[in-house]
Parts: C-alpha cells; sequence; structure tokens
C-alpha cells in the first residue's frame, strides 16, 4: 500500500448512518420480500464527486472535474425482510469478515466502511463488484442491499494505483491512526475518497439526523449520494543541466567554477516558489541538479545570475518549463570561458534547524570558520 505524508480526513462519511444526499423516489407501502425472503422492488443510486448545489467558492469545480471521478460499486450485503416488520437486516455476502448491526443507526459505519474496503481491494471481493467505472451523476440501478462505494479516477485502473494509506489525527486518543482512501487526480491535485458504505431502501433522517431501517415514513428507493473529497497539491521537480565545455586553470592550478541560478515559479499568475541554488566545477563536463516539491503545472523561469568568474553563457537568455506532476522536467545551460583570467569562486550556505530548534550552518564546499559544520547534510527537517 502506497503511503503518503497527507493528513486528511476530517470528511463526515457518507455512509449507512449518514448520508450527504437525498432522496428521489420515495415509497409509502410497506416493503415486500421475494421467494428467497430478501427485500424486493428496484433501488437506484446516483453518485456526484461532490455536491452540485454547492457555493461556487466552496466547489473544486472545473479542477474536479479533469480529475474525471469514476465510482466502483461493490454489494457487501443483501437485505432481508424482517417477518412481521417493516424493516430488514443485513446477510452478508462471502469474502466479508465485518459483523454488520442488525440497524444502520447502530455502529462505527466509517469503522464498517473501513473493514470492507479492505475485503473488498486487499482481498479481491471481485464477485461482489456490481458496477465497475460507474460515471459520476449516473443512475444505477441495483437490488436492496449494503453496498460500498470506491470513487477513483477513471485512468488508474489498478487497485495499488488509487488505493492509499493516510494519516488522520485522532484527537480523542491524541494519536495518529492510519486510514485506506483513494484517488483521483487532476493535473495539479490529488482529490482523496474516503471508502463509504450506503443501504438502499433506506429512510430520511430523523429529527436528531439519524438514518434507520426503523424510522416512521416512507422508504427511498432511490437515491442521489454526493461524496466528500479532501485535496492536496501535487508536485514535480525541476532538473537543471549545466555544462561546461571549456575549463581554464589558473597556471595549471584548478580552480572551482561556480554557476548560481535563480528559480521562480508561477501558478494562476501568483508566484509559488522561489529558490536559489549553484553548481560548481572544477573541470570541464556536465552537472546537473534537482529541485523538488514544486507545484505541479507551475510555470518556472530559470536565470542564471552568475556564470563564473572568467565565463559566459553560449545562449544568453532565462529557460522556462512547466512542471509536471511525479515527474522531473530539465532545462539546460551551456557555459564557455570567455579568454579573461578573472579568480572568483561561490559558496553555497545552508542553514538548518533541527528537532529542537537549533540551526546549524553548513556550506558548500565547507568552509574554515567558527560555528560551520562542512558540507550540508543531504536531508534536513527544514532550511532557510
Amino acid at each position: 500500500m502506497k503511503k503518503r505524508w497527507i493528513y486528511l480526513l476530517t470528511a463526515v462519511l457518507c455512509t449507512v448512518g449518514v448520508y450527504a444526499g437525498k432522496p428521489v423516489v420515495s415509497k409509502a407501502v410497506p416493503l415486500e420480500a421475494d421467494a428467497g425472503g430478501f427485500v424486493d422492488g428496484d433501488c437506484s443510486l446516483t453518485i456526484y464527486p461532490e455536491d452540485p448545489g454547492k457555493e461556487e467558492a466552496d466547489r473544486f469545480g472545473e479542477d474536479l472535474a479533469e480529475a474525471d471521478v469514476v465510482i466502483d460499486l461493490y454489494q457487501v450485503a443483501r437485505a432481508v425482510k424482517v417477518p412481521g416488520s417493516d424493516t430488514y437486516r443485513y446477510q452478508a455476502l462471502p469474502g466479508y469478515g465485518l459483523t454488520i448491526p442488525d440497524y444502520p443507526a447502530d455502529g462505527d459505519w466509517a469503522a464498517f466502511a473501513q473493514e470492507a474496503a479492505v475485503d473488498a481491494l486487499e482481498k479481491d471481493a471481485t464477485h461482489t463488484l456490481v458496477k465497475s467505472g460507474i460515471a459520476t451523476g449516473a443512475a444505477t440501478d441495483v437490488e436492496a442491499g449494503l453496498y460500498l462505494i470506491i470513487a477513483r479516477g477513471s485512468d488508474l485502473t489498478k487497485v495499488e494505483d488509487y488505493k492509499i494509506e493516510v494519516t488522520q489525527k485522532d484527537e480523542a486518543m491524541g494519536e495518529d491512526i492510519s486510514r485506506l482512501a483513494t484517488i483521483a487526480n487532476s493535473h495539479k491535485n490529488t482529490y482523496l475518497f474516503a471508502p463509504q458504505l450506503v443501504s438502499l431502501p433506506t429512510k430520511e433522517a430523523d429529527s436528531d439526523g439519524v438514518i434507520n431501517t426503523a424510522n416512521p415514513g416512507e422508504w427511498v428507493y432511490d437515491l442521489v449520494v454526493n461524496l466528500k473529497p479532501e485535496q492536496a497539491a501535487r508536485f514535480g521537480s525541476l532538473e537543471i543541466v549545466k555544462t561546461l565545455s571549456e575549463y581554464e586553470a589558473e597556471e595549471g592550478v584548478p580552480e572551482s567554477v561556480t554557476c548560481v541560478f535563480e528559480v521562480t515559479g508561477r501558478l494562476g499568475g501568483e508566484q509559488v516558489y522561489s529558490e536559489v541554488e549553484s553548481i560548481t566545477f572544477t573541470a570541464a563536463g556536465q552537472e546537473r541538479v534537482v529541485l523538488d516539491q514544486i507545484p505541479a503545472m507551475a510555470e518556472v523561469t530559470v536565470r542564471e545570475v552568475y556564470s563564473g568568474a572568467g565565463y559566459q553563457l553560449t545562449t544568453p537568455g532565462d529557460r522556462q518549463a512547466t512542471i509536471a506532476a511525479d515527474a522531473v522536467v530539465s532545462v539546460d545551460f551551456e557555459n564557455v570561458y570567455d579568454g579573461r583570467r578573472v579568480h572568483g569562486h561561490g559558496i553555497k550556505n545552508q542553514f538548518v534547524q533541527d528537532e529542537s530548534g537549533t540551526w546549524h550552518w553548513y556550506s558548500d564546499p565547507a568552509q574554515d570558520g567558527a560555528g560551520n559544520e562542512g558540507t550540508p547534510p543531504t536531508h534536513g527537517p527544514s532550511q532557510s
């Protein structure tokens, strides 16, 4: 299972006990059973990736639409009519190990949804996959029963591609807990969905907001459900490739040549990235440096602000690139010796704060100075 650093799932789950949707068709007549004792009658489920009625400012809108969310629908249990009562109980289908309560108001349905999703996705319960790749907003006809909703991107067809593990802070327990989630990607963002359970037919919520098949009122056979995804930014990397086609030693003594680059990234007219990086040579050849955690789809401009003492660009000007999510894009620079003998060198300083809040000074090349701790570490908790 892929693990992500993302903290998420403050979502109100669309479960049997709480659903973010609305009834479409209700029937005032009591439930009927077929010859096998199962609840008789046609049901339908329509699912949207988010509530289409939300205020525009609160919607993910076109970016979520670009992620092209589809639904996989698993049947977890059948609905068995309770003799002498206008209600039903669940009969779990083979492959699902969870103990399902008699009434939807009972139990932790968010946890039940997690268990069902583990059984369906990790234990390959493909025999209960009723429909795969359902377009959101399309009505799907189903029989009465308990269903698991799995949302994913249409381009993510393998379970290992759309199933991830996320971390949620449990305020009551004061510790992190891991949950299974599924994803869909736009160019800029990842949308994370909690697995959710819905039951059909159902009842509208009572005055306390509780949905229970024993509630009074009409049976709802056709249901619209609005999912509640979390959004997380996607990132990519930039590689600066530098070629020093000529190198001039000073009277046979190698002298380092440092080139300095200024990188800025803009997204939607807003600056979202700024960094200064350097590459140092002690001989002709090619070197490169990779900058990570740049927002996807950012338009980056790379400017060589210092070409090294006595060197110049073969092709002047900035370089531009568009960052792609989970990928590395490259820009190229080439310098040649310009015939001047100019002494100079560059130093890259790095200040790293450890977990105790203490700052450490590193430099490349390492400096012989009070407080300097040599060349920078490969990774640091934070940098400034």
